[in-house]
């Protein structure tokens, strides 16, 4: 009898043991991946706005604070960071839109995201300690539209030059680790201008790159049935994503014959069939807000912004109206 308890008493710990090991057999979500790149990186950097909900699910997401400290966003006026600091750790402001209205970029104006996101990260610091709290960092040029006159009060600033040098001195230089919310185009790096490559150069492998799934320029559904499920974020190395021919990605750029992956891309976030995606919607207080409305054309006018471009708030209007709610149109 004591002998039977014996093996019992094995079989059992045996058991025990071995759970562990199935369970990490098992599929890892979006944010296990994402939060386990800043193990070896300081950055994660994201393609933004988000096609879906993995940003704000992810902020919301416990591990977040204790593994990320600050989030770099594109639509933010770092002349307002102290405004930022104060309404993302719960103080009432006066008027926190100017954040992401007063930026270089009019479609900032519009943005439900980052709005929301800001809302977000207010929330979730109201759980936290002060040393555990999310900081935004506002990385747009330090723009006062009041100052701007003629498209030479815009020379002095760089958007790639501004976001270099907030995630530099807030970020890299402080030991800190950052989620960076940008276009593409700002974030890979292959080598080229845009923030994170000129970052690497003195900061080298300091990001892992995150594109979001858009659809494919061409076999777009059987491409999307081998992504299989969603949500679900895709590292390239080593996998057929990665040894697709760059042709599939919309990199909006040419690269030699045989080139392959996605070029200064790590991985790639499915959050469904590109023809499910919904465009970001306009704010519908940004487009009610008529000062708001004249000193967009203000800005338009005084910069010399090309009749019927983005920068004219009717042309943007038009341009979301034709193209629908969905993100690859109708």
């Amino acid at each position: 009898m004591r002998l039977f308890r014996t093996v019992l008493a094995v079989l059992a710990a045996a058991t025990l043991v071995a759970a562990p090991a199935a369970d990490a057999g098992q599929p890892r979500s979006p944010s296990d991946v994402l939060l386990a790149a800043f193990d070896t990186h300081p950055i994660v950097a994201k393609s933004s706005p988000d096609v879906g909900t993995f940003v704000f699910d992810l902020v919301r997401d416990p591990r977040f604070p204790g593994r990320v400290n600050d989030i770099a966003v594109e639509c933010g006026n770092s002349r307002f960071q102290p405004l930022l600091d104060a309404y993302t750790t719960g103080a009432e402001v006066p008027d926190i839109s100017r954040v992401w209205r007063d930026t270089t970029q009019p479609s900032c104006g519009f943005s439900t995201f980052y709005e929301q996101l800001f809302a977000l990260v207010r929330q979730v610091n109201k759980t936290l300690p002060a040393e555990r709290k999310i900081r935004v960092l506002a990385c747009d040029p330090p723009v006062d539209w009041s100052q701007v006159h003629s498209p030479a009060d815009l020379e002095p600033f760089d958007r790639d030059a501004s976001i270099v040098s907030v995630v530099k001195t807030q970020v890299l230089q402080k030991h800190r680790k950052a989620l960076m919310l940008f276009g593409l185009g700002h974030l890979t790096h292959n080598g080229g201008s845009g923030a994170v490559a000129q970052l690497e150069r003195e900061y080298p492998g300091a990001a892992y790159v995150v594109a979001d799934h858009r659809g494919f320029t061409s076999d777009n559904a059987r491409l999307e049935k081998a992504l299989g499920s969603w949500p679900a974020l895709l590292p390239l190395a080593n996998s057929w994503l990665g040894g697709l021919n760059t042709g599939y990605f919309p990199t909006n750029r040419d690269y030699p014959a045989g080139t392959r992956g996605y070029p200064g891309v790590d991985a790639y976030l499915y959050e469904g069939p590109a023809d499910l995606l919904l465009r970001e919607p306009l704010s519908a207080r940004a487009v009610l807000d008529t000062e708001y409305m004249n000193e967009l054309r203000r800005r338009a006018a005084v910069i010399e912004a090309p009749p019927g471009g983005l920068a004219w708030p009717e042309f943007f209007f038009d341009r979301e109206r034709t193209l629908g709610v969905l993100l690859r149109g109708e």
